[in-house]
């Protein structure tokens, strides 16, 4: 049996620095989802847009119901993922918790809180959206992410001054701009590292 060793600096430098490295290369290899859900995300909020503009006010969420359906297929996929994979990295299993979490958050807030944010309920949610590449960013010390969260969050508080009518058209464009565009990216560097 294994005795609890105290680690030097360098040995925990290390250890911290392949958590990174290891939470970095899955990330990588999850581009495919970023696209599936940010595409998802955009045609929801564009359809709404759209809905919005030729007066079906009644109906204009519908396009919605997509997501939750989009998220268990990505949760799914992951699971699948998460069999075939080697080990398991804290890391990567905080950042799928912290996004399954603002996924459910989201679905409760704009399914059935929509009423009690009125005008602000994008927004909100735009603005707790940008906790996550943020985070991200920070943690694996991407700064494509960090800009990305960066700019999420000042056209979060931007849209408090924008009609909401044009919600879901700001909303469809941080869909493409968070999370298919670096979800492209990812792909991009995987494929440009596996070849």
């Amino acid at each position: 049996m294994e005795t609890n060793k105290e680690l030097t600096p360098s040995e925990s430098l290390a250890l911290i620095t392949s958590v990174i490295m290891e939470a970095k290369s899955r990330f990588r290899e999850n581009g495919f989802s970023f696209i599936f859900l940010g595409t998802c995300s955009f045609v929801a909020s564009l359809a709404q847009f759209l809905l919005l503009k030729m007066g079906y006010y009644s109906i204009n969420y519908f396009p919605y119901f997509i997501l939750p359906i989009a998220g268990v297929i990505t949760y799914f996929y992951y699971k699948k993922k998460r069999r075939e994979a080697r080990s398991k990295n804290i890391l990567g299993a905080l950042f799928s918790l912290l996004g399954i979490i603002l996924g459910l958050n989201f679905i409760v807030a704009g399914f059935l809180f929509w009423n009690k944010f009125g005008n602000a309920l994008i927004p909100f949610m735009l603005v707790l959206f940008s906790l996550w590449p943020l985070l991200t960013g920070v943690a694996i010390r991407n700064k494509l992410f960090l800009v990305i969260g960066i700019v999420i969050n000042a056209i979060a508080y931007g849209s408090f001054y924008v009609d909401h009518l044009y919600h879901p058209l700001v909303l469809a464009i941080v869909s493409l701009l968070g999370i298919v565009v670096p979800g492209i990216i990812i792909n991009f560097f995987n494929r440009e590292s596996h070849v």
